[in-house]
């Protein structure tokens, strides 16, 4: 977006604070940077930086640029900031940082200073925990709300700690429930919260059932259930539900596109794709990115060139879709394609065919420009588009490339950039790499069994039984135990889960008693 220059001469009969105020006023959409920072010298200039409502607009903007440091040292420069300001400040914590306890310090902070928090702190604040781990957290946060009575005063609170505790397994999705039941008032939102949480741990009986009770629909809660359905490979129900909603939109649609790409029924998938009105970038994507999976070039090819005719805008998420599907496939004409696409217009993204191809030095090149290149079209590359070159690079055999690209990275790679590095080790049997690796991982993560399993797996590859010792004895030493693996049967739209010698099922003596009958 293109913003008032800040070097501008003022007529001296308007007033500066008016034109800082115009200024300000879209500043929080603003992805240049240098001129965020233009904006914010006229600001001190003018000593207006104390305004909680103007602090708050440059901490949006930074946040949009990422540029988390920039964030902080100005709230540090507010002497006398508002519940506004905290919550702005958390919530740009919450979206740029990988550690929860950041915005909590905040949220700590905030109360030693006796700012208070409102209902909006607490949303912005749940929105930060994601997993099993934060569930004590999230029941303090819970705590917390009961205590200053945000519970039953706004249904935003209640509706986001649904939704925090449907993150966090099996035990949140129990108190999200227990909570659902206690509410007195409940919206539309209140019920898709729950549904979704259900769906989300694989009770798609009882998330029925709550469908079932739901005084009132909207689209959002039809999306849910179907969604489901076409993941479970359901497609009867799904196409049945599909055809009983009462209004769709192309979420609709693209998961009714993504279920039969992913049972294989291509012509069907396509058909619906053509069907459905107002296509937007993701049904595109689902549809392609189907033929990508199932290694049908052509059709894939020919799709892309469709979605350029019309003029649609390709994003970060279609990178990411398309780069995972051709990293699967192997497919190159699809990349090439897209390479084409790049040349054209200057965009970053045909890494993917370039590195299948063996092309590693290319495709690398090709990655940095879409790095170099963000200040023209907006995007920035993130962990995942990290993930998915170093996956290429890793499958193509181009390991030191892809290990350069880890520690090329603006950003701390994550367990799954390492993983997926380490099991391209295993596939070539690059011991050092692997030794390397490992001992980055080992630093995240260094607990986790399937590590220690993998890189005694490429021991055992290249014969190496002093090291596969070693190893064992290490995972011994810290406890670690390799999860068994487990089988998944549906029966009546419910998902039972067994591993071996498992005595956790209800029914599991009348399992082994039948086992016992058969065999």
């Amino acid at each position: 977006m293109q913003l008032p220059s800040a070097a501008a001469r003022v007529p001296t009969w308007f007033s500066t604070r008016l034109l800082l105020d115009e200024m300000l006023s879209d500043l929080h959409r603003c992805t240049n940077l240098n001129t965020v920072k233009q904006i914010q010298a006229q600001v001190l200039n003018h000593n207006l930086l104390q305004d909680p409502y103007v602090a708050s607009k440059f901490v949006a903007a930074f946040s949009v640029s990422r540029h988390l440091s920039s964030i902080v040292n100005l709230f540090n420069l507010v002497t006398n900031p508002n519940a506004h300001l905290y919550n702005t400040l958390i919530r740009a914590q919450a979206q740029n940082s990988a550690h929860p306890s950041v915005a909590f310090e905040t949220f700590f902070h905030m109360q030693r200073n006796d700012v208070f928090p409102d209902s909006f702190t607490y949303t912005c604040l749940l929105k930060e925990f994601d997993g099993s781990n934060c569930f004590r957290t999230v029941q303090m946060i819970h705590t917390h709300v009961v205590k200053f009575g945000f519970l039953g005063s706004d249904i935003f609170v209640p509706n986001s700690l649904i939704d925090s505790y449907c993150k966090c397994g099996s035990a949140g999705i129990d108190a999200a429930t227990r909570l659902f039941l206690e509410m007195e008032e409940r919206d539309v939102v209140t019920w898709n919260s729950v549904i979704g949480g259900l769906v989300r741990g694989d009770e798609l009986g009882k998330a029925c059932e709550v469908f079932d009770e739901m005084p009132e629909r909207d689209v959002i809660s039809w999306n849910i259930m179907l969604d489901d359905y076409a993941k479970a490979g359901e497609m009867g129900k799904a196409f049945e539900m599909f055809e009983g909603m009462p209004e769709r939109n192309v979420v609709s649609w693209a998961s009714m596109v993504c279920g039969h790409c992913s049972a294989g029924d291509m012509n069907m998938a396509r058909l619906l794709f053509d069907k459905c009105p107002g296509k937007n970038l993701v049904i595109w994507t689902t549809m392609i990115s189907g033929y990508a999976e199932k290694g049908l070039v052509n059709e894939a090819t020919k799709l892309y060139d469709k979605m350029e005719e019309v003029g649609m805008r390709i994003d970060d998420w279609f990178l990411i879709s398309i780069l995972a599907a051709c990293a699967e496939s192997g497919m190159v004409g699809l990349g090439k394609r897209i390479h084409a696409s790049v040349e054209r217009h200057r965009f970053r993204c045909s890494t993917k065919g370039l590195a299948i191809d063996g092309r590693g030095e290319k495709a690398l090149e090709l990655f940095n420009r879409m790095v170099h290149e963000v200040k023209v079209h907006g995007i920035v590359p993130q962990v995942e588009h990290y993930g998915c070159m170093i996956d290429l690079l890793g499958r193509g055999g181009h390991l030191e490339e892809a290990f350069q690209l880890v520690h090329s990275m603006p950003m701390k790679p994550n367990e799954v950039v390492l993983e997926t590095l380490l099991g391209a080790c295993r596939m070539h049997n690059d011991v050092d790499l692997a030794r390397a690796v490992y001992e980055h991982l080992f630093e995240l993560a260094p607990s986790d069994p399937g590590n220690f399993s993998l890189l005694s797996n490429i021991y055992v590859q290249v014969g190496d039984w002093v090291n596969v010792a070693s190893v064992r004895g290490q995972m011994k030493s810290t406890g670690s135990q390799k999860p068994s693996g487990a089988s998944s049967i549906d029966v009546e739209v419910e998902v039972h889960e067994f591993t071996a010698f498992d005595q956790s099922h209800p029914k599991s003596d009348d399992v082994y008693r039948m086992i016992g009958k058969r065999y």
